[in-house]
């Protein structure tokens, strides 16, 4: 249950960076023209579409995908629909599903994979009976979080401005010998009752990155300005190591809670895929740079063979802490 609500989660941010994808081109086509030598009539030509598709496997959980055309560039549409998609789905080159995409349709389950870790989840798609798009990723195993030390101190926020936060000590033990990927996210959730029924309102606490492993390995474009990687951090100085991996976590989300309420931290660490490693950073790079004229823009990850978008297994593991409790 606590991964579908994940992957919902996943799902949401999609389309932000379906957007990148068409600013980008947009981007190379004015770089173009400003890079002629006498001045020429312009107007931004349409790309070929190409199909979009994405799909988030993981352990214990639905398997939903989506299968898109991309738009134009000026288009308001969040995605153009196919006519007629075919799908050819294995797990482990064992079971195979053949379905069709519902037309129209934003992300669609299919059928009762009872998907593990380890599974090798392979994809491939025949669109409008001429193009045949195939993708493959392989569910990582989750890396457990072996505690969460969380002590309150005064630190400086992002507008160097003391306050009192919750500095936070997630422990793992990351095995050696293989690259490992990680992202980590905190919520927080809100909890009231109102003739005796549960409300819950949740947010997404925005941590303050203290430890290493949040610094960029990778000869990224990091050198230039500061990138939002959305938590997300390879194990290259940690590799086969008991580590506590330090954030803190902003005054505003362990203030008092209410009289009748009850706050509570969810910390969650994923254990990602090369493939979304690679996505989510190319992503997040473009979305940094996607206004600065003096970028030069690269490509958003793909594993879409004569497609576009990412098709990348995840894990997960959770642990919490109850901050207040004035519902007792």
């Amino acid at each position: 249950m606590r991964n579908q609500e994940h992957i919902k989660a996943i799902q949401a941010k999609i389309f932000s960076s379906k957007r990148v994808i068409c600013y980008a081109l947009m981007f190379l086509c004015v770089m173009c023209f400003f890079s002629c030598e006498k001045s020429i009539d312009y107007q931004i030509e349409n790309q070929k579409s190409r199909v979009v598709v994405y799909a988030f496997p993981m352990p214990d959980s639905t398997f939903q995908i989506h299968v898109s055309n991309t738009t134009d560039i000026l288009s308001q549409k969040e995605f153009e629909e196919i006519d007629h998609v075919a799908i050819q789905y294995r797990v482990n080159s064992e079971s195979l599903i053949t379905t069709n995409y519902p037309k129209g349709e934003e992300w669609y389950s299919i059928g009762d994979a009872n998907l593990q870790s380890k599974d090798t989840v392979n994809l491939q798609l025949n669109v409008n009976d001429s193009v045949v798009v195939a993708a493959q990723t392989i569910i990582p195993e989750p890396i457990q979080i072996l505690m969460v030390d969380t002590l309150r101190v005064l630190e400086y926020n992002e507008d160097d401005v003391e306050e009192e936060m919750l500095k936070c000590d997630l422990s793992i033990f990351d095995p050696a010998g293989v690259n490992n990927f990680y992202q980590i996210r905190v919520d927080s959730y809100t909890i009231t009752e109102e003739n005796g029924i549960e409300n819950r309102t949740i947010e997404t606490v925005d941590i303050l990155e203290k430890d290493k492993v949040f610094i960029s390995q990778d000869y990224e474009a990091t050198l230039l300005a500061e990138i939002d990687y959305q938590s997300s951090f390879d194990d290259y100085l940690i590799n086969g190591q008991y580590y506590a991996i330090s954030f803190s976590i902003p005054n505003r989300y362990i203030l008092n809670a209410g009289i009748e309420e009850k706050r509570v931290l969810h910390f969650y660490l994923y254990s990602l895929s090369p493939e979304y490693y690679k996505y989510i950073r190319s992503v997040s790079e473009q979305e940094a740079f996607r206004e600065d004229p003096f970028y030069e823009q690269s490509n958003v990850y793909t594993n879409i063979t004569n497609g576009l978008g990412v098709v990348a297994g995840l894990a997960m593991d959770v642990d919490s802490l109850t901050i207040f409790d004035n519902l007792k």
